[in-house]
């Protein structure tokens, strides 16, 4: 449906309301509310309708779609989002801007395309297919992560319908969020993964938000890890919502929450599939659990055992060396302590849990 603001629409757009059906709004998650567009510049943009080019238009981003301007004096109408297909609207390719488009520096590259790249941002909604701006939006927020101004690329999600704009935009906030943790932003990216979660389908970004939830979890930053596991694991069946829910088991371990441990565990031993890499899963938390409460030697039969089942690589090969450390230095056993450590520094030498043992006291026998 289109919503005049004004009494006296054109001709144009009457035979526009009479070709447009009414389409139902497709709900999405409920606390996710999206971006407030109320105070946004408008942008100038070219808009080509069916019927033939309208020319350069004043357009701006509503809840509800694209408010464009008509003739002079005569108001504007909104366009929802749902039928914007019956347009073309594009960014004109200046010099300037293909200029920028092509700086090799991304820094530089970022501050060309912000002055005329940025306020499309809101524009993101429409579907593609119609128009150049999501191209050039993914060109400015891929040149702000090369250039590592996690900041500016988080002011893009907050322009950003993460709900309605393409899945090949919204997947680079995923990257912001996790380096917006690193660099110690917690809140906003407290804030972007919640609206993350709340506003995509899990199925849409299942590998991408596993291996960001592991990278958070592999820098020891617990909390977003494990909000992440949480809701990969609500969404997932069978052998894999068992491996999630003992992830979540761990990460809620070292938060300290010990209730949801024993709910996590609870969750994975309901479901009776299982393999080497889910039992060695279990042994770890044992493990871990066994040490938190003081008990060394008990600990390190079930790291132990874990080890046993793991990757080289793997993430549970890591936490486990790393309780292993702990054990074996808890029990003064340091020289086993110390050739644990220079494992981890040759098998994970960029390792968060690695640079935690370097930062204690030099061992001493």
């Amino acid at each position: 449906m289109i919503h005049y603001l004004s009494d006296h629409p054109s001709r144009l757009f009457v035979l526009l309301l009479a070709v447009l059906s009414v389409l139902s709004t497709n709900v999405t998650h409920a606390t996710y509310e999206g971006p407030d567009y109320s105070n946004l510049e408008p942008v100038r943009l070219e808009i080509v309708q069916e019927s033939g080019p309208l020319g350069a238009r004043f357009v701006n981003p509503t809840k509800e779609g694209i408010e464009i301007e008509m003739v002079e004096g005569g108001g504007a109408i909104i366009v929802p989002w749902q039928h914007m297909e019956k347009f073309r609207i594009n960014k004109p390719m200046t010099e300037s801007l293909n200029i920028a488009l092509s700086h090799p520096d991304a820094a530089e590259r970022a501050r060309l395309l912000k002055e005329e790249v940025l306020p499309l941002v809101p524009l993101t909604s429409i579907k593609p297919g119609s128009t150049n701006i999501h191209k050039l939006v993914n060109a400015y927020i891929k040149a702000n992560i090369e250039a590592g101004d996690w900041l500016q690329a988080y002011e893009m999600s907050q322009l950003t319908a993460l709900d309605l704009s393409p899945a090949e935009i919204v997947k680079n906030y995923y990257t912001v969020a996790e380096h917006l943790f690193i660099e110690g932003y917690k809140d906003k990216a407290l804030n972007l993964l919640d609206n993350l979660v709340a506003a995509r389908p899990v199925e849409e970004s299942r590998v991408q938000t596993v291996n960001v939830a592991q990278r958070l979890s592999n820098e020891r930053l617990f909390e977003p890890a494990y909000r992440l596991f949480v809701h990969l694991a609500d969404n997932a069946t069978g052998l894999n919502r068992k491996r999630l829910s003992l992830r979540c088991a761990y990460l809620a371990l070292e938060l300290g929450e010990g209730a949801a441990v024993t709910g996590h565990i609870s969750s994975a031993l309901d479901i009776e599939e299982e393999d080497a890499a889910i039992l060695g899963e279990l042994e770890l938390i044992y493990g871990v659990q066994a040490f938190k409460q003081g008990d060394s030697k008990l600990a390190l039969k079930y790291l132990g055992h874990a080890l046993s089942q793991a990757a080289p690589d793997s993430s549970l090969k890591l936490v486990g060396l790393y309780y292993n450390y702990l054990s074996y230095q808890q029990l003064g056993d340091l020289d086993i302590a110390q050739n644990i450590l220079d494992e981890m520094r040759l098998l994970f030498p960029d390792a968060a849990y690695t640079h935690s043992l370097e930062k204690e006291p030099k061992l001493e026998s």
